[in-house]
């Protein structure tokens, strides 16, 4: 880090740089006076302050929240600059009876509405898991319980983010399972599976013809492998998805789902040209 850099943020540390009333205003305005407003200049003068704006934006959106809070918070009131999601503080949860056990540990998020959105969602998922936890202990007497939730990002880019939130249930044995939430930058919107195809599409019936075709197919090739064919009728219509790094979508079944136990949480990648003619 650079001398100054370093002095800089050690000074942020120790003054509170009182923020003036008006500076998002400020901010907001020097964003709009960025955009272009005379069409009948050359492409290059264009370019040349296309290039300069983005760059005096950056220097502003790098700079500001590092230095003072209060200039952090009045940026969120800018609908581009606020569109950036991150992760902003966690939600524990823990309990040892002596017999029993959870630790739930997820994040809460900020940036955006739909940040708000997948925050309530999340909450709303773990109350439910704690509380069916705490359900159980009272039945189980001294049997141990336990109940562990932790969270990754699986896909933080320029037009998608993923959180996904594994849980693990734990009496005699583990039941793992794992839900996904989704944020369209480009959209700035909470997304679930039916969210991607058109009203029209029936994404339902294509998608769990391909996971059957799958099944079928790898079992075909490994008799260690045991789905449950016979007892698979379609996916959930907000089946768990994730797009992995190639772009393709990734379909999530929870363990017992559609497999044998043995072979825990089970995945069906499914190839583009399946279901491409029924995206939105």
């Amino acid at each position: 880090m650079e001398p100054f850099d370093k002095r800089l943020k050690e000074r942020a540390k120790q003054e509170p740089f009182p923020l003036p009333e008006t500076y998002a205003g400020k901010v907001r305005d020097t964003c709009a006076a960025l955009k272009e407003t005379n069409m009948k200049e050359n492409k290059q003068k264009r370019s040349y302050r296309w290039l300069v704006g983005v760059a005096a934006a950056l220097a502003v959106f790098v700079a500001i929240p590092n230095v003072s809070p209060a200039a952090a918070a009045a940026m969120e009131e800018i609908p581009v600059l606020g569109a950036v999601v991150r992760v902003i503080t966690f939600r524990d949860y823990q309990y040892d009876d002596g017999h029993s056990t959870a630790d739930v540990h997820v994040p809460e998020l900020g940036g955006s509405g739909a940040a708000d959105e997948i925050n309530d969602q999340v909450q709303a998922y773990t109350d439910q898991l704690i509380a069916q936890f705490q359900t159980d202990c009272e039945a189980a007497g001294e049997s141990y319980q336990g109940l562990d939730v932790t969270s990754s990002v699986v896909t933080d880019s320029d037009t998608w983010f993923t959180l996904r939130i594994d849980a693990t249930r734990t009496e005699a044995s583990g039941y793992n399972f794992t839900r996904f939430y989704h944020i369209n930058k480009a959209t700035g919107e909470a997304v679930t599976l039916s969210d991607l195809f058109r009203p029209d599409a029936d994404y339902v019936s294509v998608l769990s013809a391909e996971v059957l075709r799958q099944m079928e197919e790898q079992m075909a090739a490994d008799v260690s492998l045991s789905y449950l064919t016979d007892e698979f009728t379609a996916i959930d219509p907000e089946q768990s998805f994730y797009w992995n790094a190639d772009g393709d979508l990734v379909l999530v079944f929870d363990e017992y789902a559609v497999a044998a136990g043995y072979m825990g949480m089970v995945e069906f990648t499914i190839p583009q040209d399946v279901y491409s003619a029924l995206l939105k």
